[in-house]
């Protein structure tokens, strides 16, 4: 194992796009069902609305928002998503998709009915400036909807490697999960920062669903490209990753079902506020 770690290259856009791909097939079936009980517990999206989506990704809550009706503006600083998601809303009138920085977004104030952001701000380092940002572009009465992991350790493959690397290499330092993240996993801290930055009529929910694949195979050849954007795993050599396979491997077989699948079970805590008139 070797103790450098090597700085992820977002400029990369061929590495991003390949990126948007994998994180499409196996972490949008999740998102996408917490994007759906967002909007849901939102009251709905109506036809013709204005919705904003910061750190959208490959888009599973713009998707639905557009399938509904709804003027969609996706942002994501990785132009690999963009340009997915650009592809991905072509169908849909008046909804596109731009590189953006959710720290700093460049929309008018009070333009959108809805201004969303789901596991994209709780990871911004400036986390309460992305959170201020989406307030700031909601209209008056609009809503706030915000989406974040309950556990610090993020959902789905993240606990399970940092599980496995921790029984690999016990001796290793390991830095602490974005503040954003460590805040925002509480019910009552995600409510605190909603009001924080400006919203009202804050209600959180925690919402179940299940994260993993069709076989411990399936799961296993997708977290060896997924977990390249992690710098613990980034900073393996090929045999620290030798070393980590099997581990890795005992803790997602843990996980499996009778009938093979790969089951989960994550928390996400659900935030929906809206903006004082």
């Amino acid at each position: 194992m070797t103790n450098r770690v090597e700085p992820l290259n977002f400029s990369d856009e061929a590495h991003w796009t390949a990126v948007a791909a994998s994180y499409e097939r196996w972490a949008e079936p999740l998102t996408a069902g917490f994007a759906r009980a967002a909007l849901s517990l939102a009251g709905g999206i109506g036809h013709g609305e204005r919705v904003l989506d910061v750190a959208a990704g490959t888009g599973a809550l713009s998707l639905a928002a557009a399938e509904a009706g709804a003027r969609v503006l996706a942002t994501d600083i990785s132009r690999g998503m963009a340009a997915r998601l650009s592809e991905r809303l072509q169908p849909f009138a008046g909804s596109e998709a731009r590189v953006m920085d959710g720290q700093a977004l460049e929309v008018e104030d009070a333009t959108f009915d809805a201004s969303c952001s789901v596991f994209g701000v709780m990871m911004f380092p400036d986390w309460r400036r992305g959170m201020a940002e989406l307030v700031r572009a909601t209209r008056p009465g609009g809503r706030v909807i915000v989406a974040t992991w309950s556990s610090p350790e993020g959902a789905g493959p993240g606990p399970l490697f940092l599980q496995a690397y921790r029984r690999t290499f016990p001796e290793a330092p390991i830095h602490p999960p974005p503040q954003g993240m460590t805040v925002l996993c509480s019910l009552e801290g995600l409510k605190a920062e909603m009001i924080g930055a400006g919203c009202g009529e804050v209600a959180v929910h925690a919402v179940d669903g299940a994260w993993g694949g069709s076989s411990v195979d399936r799961v296993m050849a997708d977290l060896d490209e997924i977990l390249r954007l992690m710098h613990l795993y980034a900073a393996l050599d090929g045999d620290g990753r030798a070393r980590l396979r099997g581990p890795l491997r005992a803790v997602i077989d843990s996980f499996a079902e009778p009938g093979g699948a790969v089951r989960v079970p994550v928390t996400a805590n659900i935030a929906i506020g809206r903006k004082p008139g």
